[in-house]
């Protein structure tokens, strides 16, 4: 099983696009055709060589991987997501006694909340929760189920910014592709 710091280190190198990509991507026009899908386009006489693309098609495996928690051997990621909310629920104790039932039930609004979260970034929020890392919330007491999913989304949306830069990069064509009217099959898809 990968380690906490195997984890941080490779979330590291993931965090953003090498630099020469990011300027690319940002450097791609559009082409809007009627009736038809806006093209993206490379700038005149660039293009994506079949290293880049490869290389390009891999780091999105890799970021869907560390997105979905497919780093983790099956099973694993389950059980680090409920050892993080037990954690988190036993170091913030709701008031009064709780019935199982009560208890179980808390715990199933939280793992519903949070079913498709890679743990390190449930991990990181709870970090961040427990810190008071966190704007206009009560850190005296556990997050709610939509507070925490709120926070991992935080955690996630840089490593989400470039899966959309690389999806761009990758659906992107020949300035002279884009300006053919001939009609195109898209590829882009939308990642949220």
């Amino acid at each position: 099983m990968a380690t906490e710091l195997e984890i941080r280190g490779h979330l590291d190198l993931m965090r953003s696009l090498p630099l020469p990509l990011a300027r690319l991507e940002r450097s791609l026009g559009t082409v809007q055709w009627p009736g038809q899908h806006m093209r993206l386009n490379f700038p005149g006489g660039m293009e994506l060589s079949p290293d880049q693309r490869t290389d390009l098609e891999s780091r999105l495996q890799a970021l869907q991987r560390l997105m979905n928690g497919e780093y983790l051997p099956a099973g694993e990621c389950t059980k680090a997501r409920l050892s993080l909310l037990t954690r988190l629920l036993m170091g913030f104790p709701s008031a009064g006694n709780q019935s199982d039932l009560a208890t179980d039930a808390r715990l199933g609004f939280y793992l519903e909340a949070i079913s498709d979260v890679a743990p390190w970034a449930i991990d990181a929020a709870i970090k961040r929760w427990v810190r008071g890392d966190v704007e206009n919330a009560n850190v005296d007491f556990a997050p709610s189920p939509g507070a925490l999913r709120r926070l991992c989304e935080t955690e996630t949306e840089p490593f989400k910014q470039q899966m959309r830069q690389v999806e761009r990069l990758l659906s992107a064509v020949s300035i002279d592709r884009a300006m053919d009217p001939k009609p195109m099959e898209t590829a882009l898809r939308s990642i949220k």
